[in-house]
């Protein structure tokens, strides 16, 4: 049976002094938290277009270094290139530079150059570059005559590429270091798995140089 009259819950009242004395009290908490939000969206809105513009400066630097390549030559270029290495790194165009750059260090001979360029461009290289990143190291260690740390970066490409026929490719490539590496077991290992998928456009080539590591083992 519903309540009436006294016996009805008493409604609520909010009085205008007691209603002042609320604003009042969570006024200053509320002021700070939304200054707070706007602070924190303007930090990221300024970060944001900070690393744009980095970015863009990064791309228009690099674009002048190849220029420079196609006007002056790769030596002219190499310090052009390492500018953009050490001013825009961790953008795409600050890697682009460091995979350039070591590329002209190790035509020229000068692996250890190239090596110390890509080091610290790996650590800050988007997923997507990382494997073409991997891969110039590998060919790097490969010319220095290292190939077991050779096929140990192809090994690590094959494992970052995000494509299957990009991921094979680097398998046969460190299959060829460990063989030069007399590491026949690891190299069979990845001639074999190759060699079994028939849409592979590797597989007869794993197959055939499968058969000569056997043949030699």
């Amino acid at each position: 049976m519903t309540k009436t009259g006294n016996a009805a819950g008493a409604p609520l009242e909010l009085d205008a002094e007691s209603l002042g004395d609320a604003l009042v009290r969570y006024q200053r908490p509320l002021t700070i938290a939304a200054v707070l939000i706007a602070v924190a969206g303007g930090a990221f809105y300024f970060n944001k277009r900070s690393g744009e513009i980095r970015a863009d400066r990064g791309a228009e630097a690099l674009a002048q270094a190849e220029a420079i390549y196609g006007s002056s030559g790769p030596e002219a270029a190499q310090a052009e290139l390492d500018k953009v290495v050490n001013r825009y790194a961790g953008t795409a165009a600050g890697t682009q530079a460091a995979h350039l750059s070591a590329q002209l260090y190790f035509e020229a001979g000068k692996y250890d150059e190239g090596l110390a360029v890509l080091k610290p461009a790996l650590g800050k290289a988007a997923s997507h570059q990382r494997p073409a990143l991997l891969a110039l190291q590998a060919a790097g260690k490969a010319s220095k005559g290292e190939p077991a740390a050779s096929a140990t970066d192809y090994e690590a490409a094959a494992a970052a590429a995000q494509l299957e026929q990009e991921r094979q490719q680097y398998q046969m490539e460190a299959a060829r270091q460990h063989v030069a590496a007399s590491n026949a077991a690891a190299a069979i290992k990845l001639y074999q798995s190759i060699a079994a998928e028939e849409d592979s456009p590797f597989a007869s080539e794993a197959r055939l140089r499968l058969g000569e590591v056997m043949v030699k083992g």
